[in-house]
């Protein structure tokens, strides 16, 4: 028997997807990741000057299935139509290692699950109550960062800081729209961004620090999604080093990619660095901040466990359709 490869839209994945719905699957699956039950591999390519493919795959014993995606952004792309990311996800029996499906999210998966693994590292690192934040970036991410942590916590304020102030203007708007309680600005410089704020949140493209080390006051946590391959980086080595607490999804990922990686280039010793799992922090202890004067940043690279425990929870693959192979003929 022959799975019926299904062909599953952007239009469907995203009548199925919510930040709500996302929270505890990638949860779970970071903590399972960091007890070393799931297999998740990493490649990033460079196909050409200014594209860019992340390759990730996941297995989890016990799941039906297994995934295998690749995540594209182009610079070509995003001139021609205004959006730069592409994506697929194949969808694999675990039993058979057939495939199932193959998803044509492009690039949706990956937006919803790094908001909510994001918002997860923010709300288990504050302090309890309302937070005040900082949003470094304008894109769609950034955005996704932002209403995922909606779902856990009040945002009494937020400030937003972008290259491109007229995208920053944007967002700004649009988030004022959707949380009408919270106060939504626009600020000129990342330092002006952060000042005040107990929750720092970067999520860009920035292959240098966006900040220096010295921008971070005692009591903040910072955030990063955006430095996710060897080019990336948005924090600085300075601050990595001075941080009571750092946390990352994946030690091996960090080695290799963004934030950490970058530090560990510029000749700071891992152990200077202190880094922890989150899955391995969280499945001891949901609250991560011990003090309010810890700083504590959280370089995150991004998981395919993730993508696999998103994909696990849109659709139903206990019982994959089939048909018998075609009869053969006779003389």
């Amino acid at each position: 028997m022959t799975p019926v490869l299904r062909h599953i839209t952007r239009e469907e994945i995203s009548a199925q997807l919510s930040h709500t719905a996302l929270l505890s699957p990638v949860r779970q699956a970071m903590i399972a990741y960091s007890a070393g039950k799931a297999t998740s591999a990493a490649q990033v390519l460079f196909p050409a000057s200014g594209a860019d493919v992340h390759i990730k795959s996941a297995v989890l014993p016990g799941a039906p299935i297994f995934t295998v995606k690749l995540a594209g952004w182009s610079e070509r792309l995003k001139a021609d139509t205004g959006n730069g990311h592409s994506g697929l996800i194949l969808v694999c029996d675990s039993r058979t290692c057939q495939p199932l499906a193959l998803l044509r999210d492009g690039h949706l998966i990956s937006d919803y699950r790094t908001g909510a693994a994001g918002a997860l590292a923010g709300h288990s690192c504050l302090s309890a109550g309302a937070v005040d934040a900082a949003l470094l970036g304008a894109g769609t991410q950034a955005r996704h960062q932002v209403q995922a942590l909606a779902q856990l916590r009040e945002i009494r304020s937020l400030r937003i800081w972008a290259r491109r102030p007229e995208a920053a203007k944007s967002l700004a708007a649009a988030l004022q729209a959707e949380l009408p309680a919270s106060r939504v600005s626009v600020e000129g410089t990342p330092s002006e961004a952060m000042r005040g704020a107990g929750l720092v949140v970067a999520a860009t493209a920035a292959r240098a620090p966006l900040f220096h080390a010295e921008d971070v006051k005692p009591g903040q946590t910072v955030i990063s999604v955006g430095g996710d391959d060897e080019i990336k980086c948005e924090l600085p080595p300075g601050l990595l080093s001075r941080a009571d607490k750092v946390f990352t999804d994946s030690l091996g990922q960090a080695r290799a990619y963004g934030n950490a990686a970058r530090a560990l280039s510029s000749g700071l010793a891992e152990a200077e660095l202190g880094m922890q799992e989150l899955g391995a922090a969280w499945a001891s202890n949901d609250r991560l901040r011990n003090s309010e004067r810890q700083v504590i940043v959280c370089s995150l690279t991004g998981l395919g466990v993730q993508d696999l425990a998103a994909v696990s929870t849109l659709f139903n693959w206990e019982t994959p359709r089939t048909h018998s192979a075609p009869a053969q003929k006779t003389g």
